[in-house]
């Protein structure tokens, strides 16, 4: 197979599907820790072969390309606690309080490393349709041009005061709660369209993903304030926490309706392409 962001080498590394830098920060060298996707999977090291993508890409994109998003993402969530404050005062992320002066660039980077996450989604998913990913490539390797991929961010208090009490948990296996959601496969008007999520913490980052037609938005890397979505955590949540098992409440947490009803999340994914894909 050939690497799909460079297009000329084998695809001979496997990108981690949860940053590696996260899983040393959050669990140490030594650790007990589990994978979630329905069923329980322990994991004790980040390299892992169930906490990676199959083969997709190449050892050069992912250790040298690819680098500059790798940083900025891991610098993005070092600041979390910035972040959170930010948005709970006036629903924004502040950018270049994050990044500093180089916040622009920073912030593509950021972006990038979202896109090469949903490359990799889209391309091992279960699909026979041709995929072109030729824009998100170019994007990944320099372009500041895509017009057929776009993020947008919500904030979950739900999830944030989740995530600071596994901070107070001395030992076991839950201390950080990261996850991503299924990738969602929709065709309007002969388009293929992909979409997913990231759960970080506090935030569900979703990505949209055009096979074949531009979005009538772009996101905007000119702007240091970015406006976040403040979940309602009273549609979000229908049930209560108690109805669930553990692992269950884990999942509950991070997908609230989504998790009790498929369709629901389609519906979901299917109005935002439609608001992505109106002229």
């Amino acid at each position: 197979m050939i690497c799909w962001i460079c297009n000329q080498n084998e695809a001979n590394s496997e990108e981690h599907k949860f940053k590696a830098s996260d899983i040393r920060r959050n669990f140490g060298k030594k650790f007990d820790a589990i994978y979630y996707n329905g069923s329980l999977h322990s994991f004790h090291s980040e390299k892992d072969k169930i906490i990676k993508f199959p083969k997709v890409i190449c050892i050069d994109c992912n250790n040298n390309k690819t680098r500059d998003a790798d940083d900025a993402y891991t610098e993005f969530f070092e600041n979390f606690e910035t972040i959170n404050s930010s948005i709970e005062s006036n629903g924004q992320i502040d950018y270049e309080k994050i990044f500093g002066i180089k916040w622009k660039e920073k912030k593509v980077d950021l972006y990038r490393y979202f896109a090469k996450h949903a490359g990799c989604k889209i391309i091992t998913g279960n699909t026979t349709e041709k995929i072109d990913l030729s824009k998100l490539s170019a994007f990944i390797l320099g372009s500041t041009n895509i017009d057929n991929f776009y993020l947008k961010i919500y904030f979950n208090p739900v999830t944030k005061a989740f995530t600071n009490q596994l901070k107070t948990v001395k030992g076991g296996r839950y201390k950080s709660n990261d996850a991503f959601g299924s990738t969602i496969y929709l065709i309007k008007d002969n388009n293929l369209l992909f979409c997913g999520c990231i759960i970080k913490g506090s935030l569900r980052i979703e990505w949209f993903y055009s096979n074949n037609n531009s979005f009538n938005k772009k996101n905007n890397f000119e702007m240091s304030l970015e406006n976040v979505i403040i979940l309602n955590n009273e549609e979000f949540y229908p049930k209560s926490f108690y109805d669930f098992k553990i692992e269950d409440q884990m999942t509950y947490l991070n997908f609230g309706k989504f998790y009790l009803n498929e369709e629901l999340e389609y519906s979901h994914y299917s109005s935002e392409i439609d608001e992505l894909l109106r002229r």
